[in-house]
Parts: structure tokens; sequence; C-alpha cells
């Protein structure tokens, strides 16, 4: 694939750029191709945030950088998930998930099952 038509796909929102994979891999080979771009699966700080992810993933799953490691969720820059977005039945019990976010909220499945994924950039203020 052409490197720079892949860079249409980037979205700016509020001081992040997105990228809305339209392959799919497992949430580590994602977060593999995320860190490729100069860039990590996606932290969630707000609702605002979620809404805005929620209104741009058009119905599919996408991986988050959120996992379930010892029985706590975590984001991949090690604080603990906070948030209530989940939808209903989720998440599971299970051990080695990851999460997922769709239009109707989050959701985990193993770490190791093919999805979508959403890399983050933000923009840092350098004076």
């Amino acid at each position: 694939m052409d490197q720079r038509s892949d860079n249409f796909k980037w979205v700016y929102y509020n001081f992040s750029f997105y990228y809305f994979s339209s392959e799919k891999k497992s949430w580590s080979n994602s977060r593999q191709d995320c860190k490729q771009r100069g860039a990590d699966l996606v932290i969630i700080n707000s609702k605002e945030e979620q809404e805005f992810l929620q209104k741009s993933t058009a119905g599919y799953y996408f991986w988050i950088g959120l996992r379930k490691k010892k029985e706590v969720w975590n984001w991949i820059d090690e604080t603990t998930s906070s948030t209530s977005l989940w939808m209903n039945g989720y998440p599971r019990r299970y051990n080695n998930y990851c999460a997922l976010t769709s239009t109707s909220g989050f959701a985990d499945d193993s770490c190791n099952y093919n999805y979508g994924w959403i890399c983050e950039n933000r923009v840092s203020n350098r004076s």
C-alpha cells in the first residue's frame, strides 16, 4: 500500500490525530502498527472523546488501548479505567481480554481475535 495514501486516514479532533484502520489484526499487532505510525492505541479520556469515536466507528468494533491484566482493566499508560461506558453485559469476567469500542460503547473480547483499531497521536504543546 502507498504510505502517502495512508496519511488521509488520520482524523483531527480536540488536539489529537486518530487513525482508523481498515485492516483487522490482534490487539498486540494493532498496537505494534500504531507504534510504527508514531502513535499508540487510543486512550479515551472523556465522554466527549468517546462520543466522537462512537460516531466515527460506523457500527464496527475497533481495538482501543484498554486491556485486562490480573483482574484489573488498565489503559496502556497504566492508568486504571474508571469509565462506565461499557455496553450491557460487559465487561466479561475473563482474563486476557482487551477492550473494543463501537457506536454502542465498550465491549471486550480475546486479545487474539482480529478487529480494526484506532491509533491516537496527541499534539503536544512545545515551547
